[in-house]
């Protein structure tokens, strides 16, 4: 009951909180602020930041999929979007305007400069959530807006306000009195502050104090003095002052917070115990992941790095992730109608030794292997280890092309692992097979393929070439089997090569993709009235919109580009970096 008073009476800073995803007017004290990685405390778990809402808009509206949304082309499609869809939107936008006395253009131009979410730690030990946002000249519309919020929540008798003033600056707070803050500590207070052009809300009081106290940017215990944290950041950052979005996440710091500062409630224990384990299974050597993303250059239009951050050298479960450099040229029997391409060299039998020694460590010297001893013994025979870890070469590559007839109704997809001896690995695929196959066999170019058939989709399995083949569709494993000369390799085409040339050098995966091919044939089944029968419940959605009025995929296919990625291997993690090269004028 308490919740649901509560959710009502929070309208007010819910849709100010949802106009934060809005477009921007222009701030021009933006550039000079303490961004919030200068404000946030050092132990800060989960950080999302968009440095300039108006940098971003601006990148968004120059972009190809902004380009693609101005062209006279779609208006159509837009007046039908507006059309099938206006009574609803007519009333919301209503309802908005009545409740908190601003239109929705209106909320959506409050957010200027930076907007951040963070989830941190203050002393002595609380836990909390931060929302920042530079509101820029707005302050009389956020004043507004505030005010019917405090209005709205003096009227629920859970609550009790508890406004505190802390270095010059008043900070609205509330208590809450329902039972769930017995339960968690994270529910038992919120509040905000306003100070210069910005806003500030969190659930926590020490955690609003501590902003407070880091507000110049000078502190030595900021977010910027995180080592993980600016090795990735510095990794991932082309220039200071070039993302248009940042993040940070440390999963394992998070969980063991939650823990300490008994934000779990009685699952704490259960989680106490869990945290227990990680060193032993590795797994707190993982120290986070962050991301960067930026407009592009001369040579891409959009450019996203992210690190991965572990201590090295990997023990126990990290070890069963390593990875080595991968040939960043796909095979001649991956061919031109390919629209996406991966590659990567899994570092199996280091894997393999990693979950026998994990396993023994809790059972006992020899145990895994008597296991895997036992288990050759039964049914088909097949040892794990000497049949198909010592086998496998640890390339994986993954490829799809567009569905092929009016049977397929999905892409069709070829997973395809290195195998050391085909011959060998054929023996021990049709052993596996030899116990009740649900499907056919064929052959095909000396090779036995074992398929299984259901509407809209065939599984297809062989071994060929060098590899273990596994096809959704079939279409491609039929191609990577013959090899035919006919068909030009994907590796021979403009696409491929525009894009491999940015590849890292010793990279350990790459990615190719072609979004146009990737998304033709949805479009023209959306266009041609099937979206229906593509997304079941969506019936009453499909019913009002008229997706005939969209322009032919000749004009959405100018602002599609091929795009790629590569990661490498550092002395503290894994770098990757994603891209997508400019459409062709």
């Amino acid at each position: 009951m308490f919740l649901a008073r509560l959710k009502h009476s929070l309208l007010a800073s819910a849709v100010l909180l949802g106009s934060l995803c809005g477009t921007a007017a222009a701030q021009t004290e933006t550039d000079t602020k303490v961004l919030s990685s200068a404000i946030l405390p050092k132990d800060t778990y989960l950080y999302i930041s968009m440095p300039s809402v108006e940098s971003f808009k601006e990148a968004m509206t120059a972009s190809s999929a902004g380009r693609l949304w101005a062209d006279p082309a779609m208006d159509a499609f837009k007046e039908e979007m507006k059309g099938a869809f206006a009574s609803e939107m007519d009333e919301a936008f209503t309802k908005i305007q009545e409740n908190l006395g601003l239109s929705v253009e209106e909320l959506m131009n409050i957010p200027t400069g930076e907007v951040a979410l963070a989830i941190s730690k203050a002393p002595p030990n609380k836990l909390g959530a931060l929302l920042i946002f530079d509101y820029g000249d707005h302050e009389s519309q956020v004043q507004a807006l505030l005010e019917k919020a405090t209005g709205a929540l003096s009227g629920v008798e859970q609550l009790e306000s508890a406004n505190v003033e802390h270095d010059g600056t008043e900070i609205i707070m509330y208590n809450v009195k329902a039972p769930i803050a017995k339960q968690t500590p994270l529910a038992k207070e919120f509040g905000w502050f306003l100070k210069d052009q910005r806003l500030v809300i969190s659930n926590s009081s020490n955690l609003l104090k501590l902003t407070l106290d880091n507000w110049d940017g000078a502190s030595e215990k900021s977010l910027e003095t995180n080592s993980v944290y600016s090795y990735i950041m510095e990794k991932c950052e082309s220039e200071e002052g070039t993302a248009l979005m940042k993040t940070y996440f440390d999963p394992i710091g998070l969980i063991s917070a939650l823990q300490s500062t008994g934000s779990l409630g009685p699952a704490g224990a259960q989680a106490g115990i869990a945290i227990g384990f990680l060193p032993v299974l590795g797994l707190n050597q993982f120290k986070g992941v962050g991301s960067v993303a930026e407009i592009g250059d001369d040579k891409f239009e959009g450019v996203s790095r992210s690190f991965a951050y572990c201590e090295q050298p990997p023990m126990a479960l990290m070890q069963v992730f390593q990875l080595a450099p991968v040939e960043a040229k796909p095979p001649a029997w991956v061919k031109e109608n390919a629209s996406v391409w991966a590659a990567t060299h899994w570092k199996i039998d280091e894997a393999y030794t990693a979950i026998v020694s994990l396993i023994d460590g809790f059972q006992g010297e020899g145990f895994t292997e008597g296991q895997v001893d036992d288990l050759a013994s039964q049914g088909p025979g097949i040892h794990i280890k000497n049949d198909i870890v010592d086998q496998m070469t640890g390339v994986i590559q993954v490829s799809m092309a567009p569905p092929e007839g009016e049977d397929n109704e999905t892409d069709d997809i070829l997973i395809a692992l290195g195998v050391k001896d085909t011959e060998a690995f054929s023996a021990v695929l049709a052993k596996m097979m030899e116990s009740g196959f649900p499907g056919e066999t064929r052959e095909l170019e000396g090779a036995t393929v074992y398929e299984v058939s259901q509407p809209g989709m065939k599984l297809a399995i062989t071994v060929a070439n060098g590899q273990l083949l596994v096809g959704i569709g079939g279409a491609q494993l039929e191609q990577a089997v013959r090899n035919a000369d006919d068909v030009r390799p994907l590796s021979e085409t403009e696409d491929f090569q525009a894009v491999s040339q940015y590849f890292a050098e010793n990279a350990v995966a790459v990615t190719f993709s072609r979004p146009a091919e990737q998304y033709r044939s949805l479009y023209e089944k959306l266009q041609s009235g099937e979206g229906a029968d593509m997304f079941p419940g969506a019936d009453d959605f499909f019913a009002r919109m008229d997706f005939s009025k969209l322009p032919a995929f000749e004009v959405i296919e100018k602002y599609m580009a091929p795009s790629g990625g590569s990661w490498v291997g550092d002395e503290n993690g894994v770098f990757m970096e994603g891209f997508s090269l400019h459409p062709e004028k």
